[in-house]
Order: structure tokens, then C-alpha cells, then sequence
């Protein structure tokens, strides 16, 4: 050990996006056993089993999973470190395309960060996508993509770029005609508005007890603003991320009916694949994307 870091993290890792021992032994100019041996020797030092190996397949356990986006995350910080110390004085230059959420997150918020990375880096291009639809990311060949919400295990790095809570809104004069809402079961017989996703999960804030309200929406569209213009015309009641209302919160033009009880906030992460051949531009856009959210 060194530095109070296990040696064979590079090893580790090569093996994991190469998705075998021969192949990453053949990368790395070492035999097939020594990589082997490297791989063991680590998971003995740490004490726990990173990966599961048979004749046929080879795969990450749970803990090497975790290991692994954290390491990878840690090799590209330090490839970041590296790459602006030695471009202090050049330009990253290339393509990249990116398939994002669209809407008021991409429109408002996500295309200005774009735009100024591309103003900052002159020689750089960006195909932007806001397509609905959950693209494959090698097989639509996006360099990276932009999800928001829970996301499905891949074989993708995932660095989380931000947060925004989600509320229950409806305006007074709607709450007015329908009356106190005490419970979100009584949700099943109103008006909802609602996009893509069909299940509302609550969390009462003092007994923490859960439900899960399956959404059978009045007005069904993806589109955010047209489903909070729905709202604003008292149509029904829908589940809003803070950045699409908290104006009409703060001025109280929507008012949240049972504030008792709590919506899971959505987390937004870029996605890229586990490849060592990722190019500079996108690691560049990645750490831009990571400090920029930071000071958001």
C-alpha cells in the first residue's frame, strides 16, 4: 500500500470496463495471471470480494460497484487536474453530443451552462438532443446523457449533478371547491395532472409512514409547462419539481394541500460510458457540469 491507497486500483479498474482478465491484461502489457493476482492481492488488503468471476462471466459485486464509480470518479478528477494544468494555455476542441431532459431544466437552466462551457472552449461543438424517450447511450452513440429521477443500474458512470424537491400543487380556488385533503389517498378521486411518472410516492413528515398513489391522470403530458399552465387553470392537482414552481409558491398563485406530507426529491446525473477511452472534451464537459451545479 501507498499513501494509505491500495496498490492495483488501475488494474481493477481496466478489468471492469474491459469486462475481462485477458483483455485488460493484453491493455495494461501484463499476463492474463499477474492481473489476476493483482485483483486478489487488492480484495485481500480491503477485505471484501469486488468482483464475481466464473468460467463464463465476470461481474461486479455489490461492493465493487461502488468501488469501482468511486475509483473511476477519483482517476477522472485527477485526469481533470492533469488535463487544465497541462491545456492552462490550449483549447479543448471536437464534438460532443449530449442527450439531455428538456423542458425548463434543459431550456432555462441546463443550455446556459452549455453555452458559456462552449463560449469559454471555442473550438468545441455540441449536438443537443432533448428527445423524450430513454435513449441507449452507445447504441444512439450520445457521448453522455442527462437523466433526472431514479435511474436503472447500467454500465454507465453516474455523477450526480444536482437535486430539486417535488410538490404537490393546486391553486386555492381549486382546493376551495374540492375541500381539505388530509391523506393522499383521497388524491384517487380527484383531477391529476401528470407526465411521465405513474406512481406518486408520499412520506408523512412527523409518522414517516409511506404511500404509494398510483397516477391515473386527467391530462396526461410530458411537457411540464403545458401540465403547470393546466394547474394554473385549476384543472387538478400535479406533482411539480420546485424549479417550475416556486414562484407561484412564494405569491401564493399555488398553494401545496397537504403539506404533511412529503414527495422524494429527484436527483440529476450525467452519464457516460465506463471506457478509459473517454475523450478530454467530455470529461472537461462532465467536471464543468459537476463544479457549475455546485455554485448554482
Amino acid at each position: 500500500m501507498t499513501s494509505g491507497f491500495p496498490d492495483g486500483i488501475r488494474e481493477f479498474l481496466a478489468v471492469v470496463e474491459e469486462q475481462s482478465f485477458s483483455k485488460a491484461a493484453e491493455q495494461l502489457g501484463l499476463s492474463r495471471a499477474r492481473v489476476s493476482q493483482i485483483i486478489s492481492r487488492l480484495e485481500k488488503e480491503m477485505g471484501v470480494q469486488l468482483l464475481y468471476r466464473s468460467t463464463r462471466s465476470l461481474s461486479l459485486s455489490p461492493a465493487g460497484e461502488t468501488f469501482y464509480q468511486l475509483s473511476r470518479q477519483g482517476i477522472d478528477q485527477l485526469e481533470h487536474a492533469v488535463q487544465s494544468a497541462q491545456n492552462a494555455n490550449t483549447s479543448l476542441s471536437g464534438n460532443i453530443r449530449i442527450n439531455a431532459v428538456g423542458g425548463l431544466f434543459g431550456e432555462k437552466i441546463l443550455s446556459p451552462l452549455l453555452l458559456r462551457f462552449m463560449q469559454e472552449n471555442p473550438h468545441i461543438e455540441i449536438d443537443l438532443s432533448f428527445s423524450s424517450p430513454r435513449v441507449d447511450l452507445i447504441e444512439a452513440q450520445y457521448d453522455l446523457v442527462i437523466r433526472m429521477g431514479t435511474l436503472e443500474n447500467s454500465n454507465l458512470i453516474g455523477r450526480k449533478l444536482t437535486n430539486y424537491s417535488n410538490h404537490l400543487v393546486a391553486t386555492p380556488d381549486f382546493i376551495n371547491s374540492i375541500g381539505k385533503l388530509t391523506h393522499p389517498r383521497a388524491l384517487l378521486d380527484q383531477p391529476l395532472i401528470n407526465g411521465s411518472v405513474k406512481r406518486w410516492s408520499f412520506t408523512h413528515k412527523i409518522s414517516k409512514e409511506k404511500y404509494e398513489l398510483p397516477v391515473q391522470g386527467k391530462l396526461k403530458c410530458a411537457n411540464g409547462h403545458v401540465a403547470k399552465l393546466a394547474v394554473l387553470a385549476s384543472a387538478g392537482l400535479s406533482r411539480q419539481p420546485s424549479y417550475y414552481v416556486e414562484q407561484e409558491l412564494a405569491t401564493g398563485q399555488l398553494v401545496e394541500p397537504m403539506p404533511d406530507w412529503q414527495l422524494p426529491s429527484s436527483d440529476v446525473t450525467v452519464l457516460y460510458p465506463q471506457s478509459s477511452n473517454t475523450s478530454l472534451r467530455v470529461k472537461a464537459l462532465v467536471n464543468y457540469l459537476i463544479d457549475a451545479f455546485k455554485n448554482h
